[in-house]
C-alpha cells in the first residue's frame, strides 16, 4: 500500500452518526492497536532502563559518602553513564517512539479517514509490520476497546471530539508528569547540598560523590522536562484553536483540511518523546476520564447547535 493510500479520500464520508464508535473496534483497527501498544512499551522501556541505570548510579553516589572506597568507581561508572546516554541511548528511545507515533498515525488516520501526509511522516507502516508487532501482544485485549470514548456525533465533528481528547488528555497527563520529574529532580539537588554540608564536604567532593554519579539521572530529568513542556504548550496552542473552529461550525470539507492540519500537530507531539510511564497514567486515568466525559458532553451540546441538522 503506497503512502497516498493510507487513509480515504477527505470527505467522503456523509455527515451522519459517528462510525468512529464501531469501527474502531473492528479486527482491523484492534489489529493497528495491539501493534502501536507493543512499539510504546518498547519504548517506555527503554526509558524506563535509563532512568533506572540512572537512579541506581545516583544512589552509588550517596554510598560513596559512608563507603570512600567506592569514590573513583561510581565517580568513573557515572560518567561514562553520562557519555552513553548522550550519545546512543537517547537516539534509540527515539527511534522506537517514532515508530510508535508512526503506527499510531496509521490507526488514527484510517479510522478518521484522512490522508496520510507523506511530506510530513513519511512512509506509512506496511502491513508485514503492523501484523509482527500485532502478535507480540500480551496485554489485555479489552484495554483496547473504546479507544476513543467519544458520544454520538456526526462526521467530521466526531474526529475533531477524538483530537481534542488526544490533545486535551495529552497535555494532562505530560503536565502532571513533567511536574513529579522536576519536584524529584530538585529534591535530589537539594539533597545533594543538605548532605554536603551536612559532611563538612569540599565542593569538589560533593561534585565527585554526588553530583557526577547522578549526572545521567539530571540529565535525563531535564531532557524530560524540557520536551514534555514543549510538547504541552503546543497541545495547549493547537486545543484553543480546534475549540474555537468547532464553535465557529462550517462546511465539511473545510472542517476536515483543518483536522488534518491538527492531525499534523499530534502526531509531530507524539514522536517528539517517550508516552509517560503506563503506571502513572493508569493512577489517575479514572478521574481524568470522568473530566473529559464531562468536555465530551459540553461538546456535544456546541456540536448540536452548530451542526447542520438532517432532512
Amino acid at each position: 500500500m503506497g503512502a497516498e493510500d493510507e487513509g480515504d479520500v477527505m470527505g467522503s464520508e456523509p455527515a451522519a452518526g459517528s462510525r468512529i464508535l464501531s469501527e474502531q473496534n473492528g479486527e482491523a483497527a484492534r489489529q493497528r492497536l495491539r501493534a502501536m501498544t507493543v512499539s510504546h512499551r518498547r519504548a517506555q522501556r527503554l526509558a524506563s532502563a535509563r532512568m533506572g541505570v540512572s537512579v541506581l548510579l545516583a544512589a552509588a553516589g550517596l554510598l560513596t559518602v559512608f563507603l570512600p572506597g567506592l569514590t573513583v568507581a561510581v565517580t568513573v561508572l557515572g560518567g561514562v553513564w553520562a557519555v552513553a546516554h548522550s550519545v546512543g541511548l537517547t537516539s534509540w528511545e527515539s527511534s522506537e517512539s517514532r515508530r510508535a507515533a508512526l503506527l499510531q498515525e496509521s490507526f488514527d488516520v484510517r479510522l478518521f479517514r484522512l490522508e496520510w501526509n507523506g511530506a510530513m511522516a513519511g512512509s506509512p507502516p506496511s502491513p508485514q509490520s503492523v501484523s509482527s508487532l500485532s502478535r507480540r501482544f500480551t496485554g489485555d485485549e479489552a484495554e483496547l476497546r473504546d479507544y476513543y470514548e467519544i458520544p454520538e456525533l456526526p462526521h467530521p465533528y466526531d474526529v475533531l471530539a477524538c483530537q481534542q481528547q488526544n490533545l486535551g488528555w495529552g497535555a494532562r497527563v505530560r503536565r502532571r508528569y513533567a511536574r513529579t520529574v522536576l519536584a524529584s529532580l530538585l529534591a535530589w539537588l537539594g539533597t545533594g547540598l543538605v548532605v554536603g554540608l551536612s559532611a563538612g564536604t569540599s565542593v569538589l567532593d560533593l561534585l565527585l560523590l554526588w553530583y557526577v554519579p547522578s549526572l545521567g539521572a539530571v540529565m535525563m530529568g531535564v531532557e524530560v522536562c524540557r520536551t514534555q513542556w514543549e510538547v504541552i504548550r503546543e497541545r495547549e496552542r493547537v486545543l484553543e484553536l480546534l475549540e474555537s473552529r468547532v464553535a465557529a461550525g462550517g462546511d465539511t470539507a473545510a472542517l476536515l483540511v483543518f483536522a488534518r492540519q491538527v492531525q499534523d500537530v499530534i502526531f509531530q507531539s507524539r514522536q517528539r518523546h517517550t508516552r509517560v510511564p503506563g503506571w502513572f497514567f493508569r493512577r489517575f486515568k479514572s478521574a481524568d476520564r470522568a473530566d473529559f466525559q464531562a468536555a465530551m458532553r459540553d461538546l456535544q451540546t456546541v456540536v448540536a447547535r452548530v451542526a447542520p441538522q438532517p432532512g
